[in-house]
């Protein structure tokens, strides 16, 4: 350690990471969290082509598929808010680490169902691990990043959910399309998607706590050895600000003066994402299938919307630095409702496919915008309990999602009301962020 190191006047974390740029490290860190990432949206998306058979074998309804394909969905409910919280008092590793364990377990345990209910309470608890990656993950990439790259990075993260529903079709086409293990394809594909996340385990014990949870904490020598391996040179104690210990939180302050608008309106966000994204996608084998009678091959046409959406997420990367996360955000909603409904009503081979791509492009590059956008508006005692706020009212619509989904279908017998429905809930969305929302890019995470 030189003497001009420990000359040098006190910063906080955030000048630090500032100062050092991007480094390996942080190249490391996108790289475990996005693994991760994938095999969040591979777990999520995978019921959605094991529901038709569930269908058949348990002689569903379009009800009860709904509520099978919702049931990770409540759990990651419950995991989130909990989790998310623990992690503000506890630190962020310890969640980190344990919660893609938790929900591999149970990936691998709900190869042994015998009935419908049974799937609902197994994958209910596989959803309280997702939960604490969903709100986990992005706060502590978030807490590693060089402030001017945050946003991009962030967006990065999700760059990797596309990669989860290609998995997906790949191990459903594997094990479901070549009928691998007969009448117990299912149960194979449910072990096989969870073998990569025991190993996602082991990488991710790798990274250290977050840098502002240790500063925050008082732990300046903790927090300058994390700053160290983060900038791949020495940082002193002395030359990062301890403040002191953040003043106890509740999740109510979320909704205390200046924060109860940015709460608001990031929630209404989070449940247009969360609805349109969950109630379409989990179904979209199913749709695909459907009343169109179109002479198409369901898992090409898969492995084409989850092509789309790298695009709309390269773009989304692009526009949050070059004109803003607000309205990156706001017209992605937006134009991803409009393709929507092209997508519900098209009467061609053409428009159908066509549309299913730009849905696919803008519904998920405004999910890539919705990460640095939320981790920017919310303090750091705050961030993590915010994301499990966002998370848990996100996840809360996305319940009733694919319950809504299924029960207009049983309504109406068409799939043409419910598609419609998610595209206005996804365009509502992007009007609540371009009226009343704020724009985050440059702010400093205080």
């Amino acid at each position: 350690m030189t003497t001009a190191a420990y000359d040098a006047p006190p910063v906080d974390v955030e000048e630090v990471l500032r100062r050092g740029g991007l480094t390996r490290f942080h190249r490391r860190a996108v790289i475990v969290t996005g693994i991760a990432w994938t095999f969040v949206a591979m777990e999520i998306l995978l019921i959605g082509f094991v529901q038709p058979i569930f269908s058949q074998i348990w002689n569903l309804n379009g009800t009860w598929q709904g509520l099978v394909n919702s049931a990770a969905l409540a759990g990651s409910l419950v995991g989130s808010l909990t989790l998310g919280r623990l992690a503000d008092r506890i630190g962020r590793r310890a969640i980190f680490q344990y919660a893609i364990l938790w929900y591999a377990a149970f990936t691998a345990l709900t190869a042994v169902a015998w009935g419908p209910w049974s799937v609902m309470t197994l994958r209910f608890l596989a959803g309280l691990g997702l939960g604490g990656l969903l709100v986990v993950d992005p706060s502590m990439l978030a807490e590693y990043l060089p402030p001017q790259r945050r946003g991009r990075l962030l967006v990065f993260l999700d760059f990797w959910w596309p990669v989860g529903l290609l998995l997906a079709t790949f191990l459903s086409w594997i094990f479901i399309g070549h009928n691998v293990g007969g009448d117990n394809s299912w149960r194979y594909l449910f072990l096989a998607a969870s073998f990569p996340a025991f190993l996602a385990f082991l990488i991710r014990r790798t990274l250290p706590e977050s840098p502002y949870y240790l500063a925050r904490q008082g732990r300046s020598e903790e927090a300058a050895e994390v700053l160290s391996e983060i900038e791949g040179r020495p940082v002193s104690a002395s030359e990062v600000t301890a403040p002191p210990a953040a003043e106890k939180s509740s999740i109510r302050d979320l909704m205390v003066g200046a924060l109860r608008n940015r709460t608001v309106v990031t929630g209404l966000v989070w449940i247009a994402l969360n609805v349109s994204y969950y109630g379409l996608f989990l179904w979209l084998p199913f749709v695909l299938q459907g009343e169109k009678n179109f002479h198409i091959d369901v898992y090409l046409v898969l492995a084409l919307s989850a092509l789309a959406q790298f695009p709309g997420y390269a773009a989304a990367i692009w526009l949050v630095e070059r004109i803003g996360r607000k309205p990156t955000l706001a017209g992605f909603l937006i134009l991803g409702g409009l393709s929507a409904y092209a997508f519900a009503v098209a009467d061609t081979e053409a428009v159908y496919i066509t549309a299913l791509f730009f849905v696919g492009f803008f519904n998920l590059g405004a999910w890539g915008a919705v990460y640095p956008y939320t981790a920017e508006t919310f303090p750091t005692q705050l961030r993590s309990s915010a994301f499990g706020l966002m998370e848990g009212v996100g996840k809360s619509a996305a319940i009733a999602g694919p319950y809504i989904f299924g029960h207009l279908l049983d309504a109406t017998g068409s799939t043409t009301w419910s598609i419609t429905f998610v595209a206005i809930v996804m365009a509502a969305g992007g009007l609540v962020a371009a009226v009343f929302g704020r724009e985050t890019r440059g702010t400093h995470l205080a």
